[in-house]
């Protein structure tokens, strides 16, 4: 078997999910064992759980093997019930800056925050135990049993929390092609990830703040953390100049190169006829 890809490794976008759909997509075409999408997702996740060690969720296999061209997906991970969101951009582009900072998620704390957010909903759950995960929990009911749970385990807590209301709130926004609000929502995410879930690094903090102060609309780190990319939303007249500058002040401050990828939101896994 043979196989190459443009997606770099270690940028957080997901090259090993991209590597474990395709082979189990490939088996499944040329052997004709009849899996479906489902039957495929599951075993992509445990060749992440078990062999790459990360204990990742479903998103980016679930994505790969789902997505379509120019839709966003609206995905509720307990039922793998999902809505494609059509996105426009027009004048807008979705713009990827690579720190080059290499991240191997099975080394990192990810894993840990993993077990930080299962042992803050094992408490939750006491508390309420209508909750199916700690995605359905509100934040009144973590203040109700915030003096139970170490900081840490808290602002873990609270960040997920957090982060599925914004993630609904996008979705309003990209309904309303409201791109100055999706971008907002990029910038709160981005804080998030730095202070209560503490994924981000200092050439990931970097360049999001250099993205405010540069006429950037919204901007995050994606993936693990710890390393990799962050996805900007960015108009398209702005994105050269940009990039310009974020690679002169990132040479200066880190001694290092970034590398820029536009984007484009195109189908998912398929056979070349």
């Amino acid at each position: 078997m043979v196989f190459s890809g443009n997606i770099p490794i270690g940028a957080g976008i997901s090259s090993s999910a991209a590597v474990e759909n395709s082979i189990v997509f490939g088996l499944n075409e040329l052997f004709d064992l009849g899996l479906t999408k489902d039957e495929m997702l599951h075993i992509s996740v445990q060749a992440e759980h078990n062999f790459a060690g990360v204990k990742c969720g479903i998103m980016d296999q679930f994505t790969n093997l789902n997505g379509s061209k120019g839709n966003a997906l609206f995905l509720n991970c307990n039922d793998m019930s999902f809505e494609e969101i059509p996105i426009v951009l027009n004048d807008t582009q979705l713009l990827l800056i690579n720190t080059n900072v290499k991240h191997q998620l099975s080394a990192s704390p990810f894993n840990l925050r993993k077990k930080e957010c299962s042992s803050g909903y094992n408490v939750l759950k006491k508390k309420f135990p209508e909750l199916v995960s700690l995605s359905d929990a509100k934040l009144v009911q973590l203040e109700v049993v915030k003096g139970e749970l170490p900081d840490i385990t808290y602002n873990r807590c609270k960040f997920v929390i957090q982060e599925n209301n914004r993630v609904k709130l996008a979705k309003t926004a990209i309904k309303n092609k409201d791109w100055n609000r999706l971008g907002n929502l990029l910038f709160e995410s981005h804080f998030g990830l730095k202070e209560l879930y503490e994924v981000s690094c200092e050439e990931l903090d970097f360049l999001v703040d250099l993205a405010r102060n540069n006429k950037v609309l919204g901007s995050r780190m994606m993936g693990g953390g710890f390393g990799g990319c962050t996805i900007n939303l960015i108009k398209k007249d702005e994105v050269d100049v940009f990039v310009s500058n974020a690679a002169e002040k990132y040479q200066l401050k880190f001694g290092k190169s970034i590398s820029a990828y536009p984007v484009n939101i195109s189908g998912g896994i398929q056979l070349i006829q």
